[in-house]
């Protein structure tokens, strides 16, 4: 009789084999405008369901504006609120409409052209028994905290098996993390991000190739896997008050807000393009006069607001934003304005 012994070698290289075939690979990527996104990261979920403040429970394609604890940098604009969806989805500057439909970042655009968040872009509901919420809390404190966005119970209409997923924004950073607690179902077409869209795209995306997508429609995620999206570094804001002639409307009080209303236009009057992210200061703020809408608070400085729009502000071309004032003793509203090329 011939005994046979065991080829560790070879067991240790079938095992290999079968875990690679089951666990996505780590990964690392680029874009153009400079982040990285890796899968080399620990996973480390911050559950927050039982804390956070719940929205959109039994919704369907439905989406809420969230206002943010702080300033979040992406692709180089600071944004103070965002937009999130039912459908996995966060966008800047506005909702986005259909979005039940997920979209190839690399060739496609949605109909608003947002930048976008994608940690689980695909069909999902809140709207069936057992399902739960999107759920948001600010954890930390300034300058270090951390806004946890978390899908909680989200399904896929007549497919079960309830997804847990969420999203961390990082002050100061501005880096973004993708946490997946449970991305399976009982369908092959869902489980693990298979009809999902996970990415970040800027507004022009597709063309610029400001967009960093992790994967479209393909299983690219597994249970207790983390991606994390690392902002690039600010370059320092550069004075350029000098090129452009800031003007104002007149601030009129909205009644009904009670609120003073107006726009600021910025025109560059120089002979040469003028490099975005634009940064208007409004420096010697009137006394009793709080900026309400404001990008954020530069100290020493006063509130400021990032310029709307995507390139360069080329030769006589304008832009406008929109502000709005408390002011409760009625004073002149008035301010110097600074402008800088680049983010606070």
């Amino acid at each position: 009789m011939t005994i046979s012994t065991p080829n560790h070698k070879l067991q240790f290289a079938i095992a290999l084999a079968l875990c690679l075939a089951v666990a996505p690979a780590l990964r690392a990527d680029s874009d153009t405008f400079g982040y990285t996104s890796s899968s080399s990261v620990a996973f480390s979920y911050v559950d927050i369901a039982a804390t956070g403040t719940s929205v959109l429970a039994n919704g369907d394609d439905a989406s809420a504006t969230i206002s943010l604890p702080f300033s979040f940098r992406f692709y180089g604009i600071g944004y103070t609120s965002l937009c999130v969806s039912t459908n996995g989805l966060l966008s800047f500057g506005s909702c986005v409409a259909n979005d039940f439909t997920n979209l190839d970042l690399t060739v496609q655009s949605p109909a608003g052209n947002q930048p976008l968040i994608a940690p689980f872009w695909s069909d999902l509901t809140f709207a069936v028994p057992g399902a739960g919420s999107v759920v948001y809390q600010t954890l930390g404190s300034a300058p270090n905290r951390q806004f946890v966005l978390q899908w909680n119970n989200a399904t896929v209409l007549n497919v079960s098996g309830n997804l847990n997923f969420q999203t961390i924004l990082n002050e100061g950073s501005n880096n973004i993390l993708f946490q997946y607690q449970n991305v399976g179902s009982a369908s092959a077409a869902v489980s693990n991000g298979a009809g999902a869209t996970v990415g970040i795209r800027n507004t022009d995306g597709q063309i610029n190739g400001n967009r960093l997508q992790w994967s479209y429609q393909v299983a690219s995620l597994a249970n207790n896997m983390a991606i994390k999206f690392t902002a690039p570094a600010a370059a320092p804001a550069i004075d350029v008050t000098s090129k452009v002639k800031v003007t104002t409307s007149a601030f009129t009080l909205n009644r009904t807000t009670n609120l003073y209303v107006g726009t600021i236009t910025v025109t560059n009057t120089s002979t040469s393009s003028v490099d975005r992210p634009l940064t208007v200061v409004l420096t010697n703020m009137s006394a009793g006069v709080t900026a309400v809408n404001a990008s954020g608070l530069q100290p020493g400085q006063g509130y400021f607001y990032t310029l709307p729009g995507s390139g360069p502000l080329t030769p006589g071309q304008a832009a406008s934003f929109a502000v709005q004032f408390t002011n409760p003793s009625n004073a002149r509203i008035s301010f110097v304005p600074k402008v800088y090329s680049g983010s606070f």
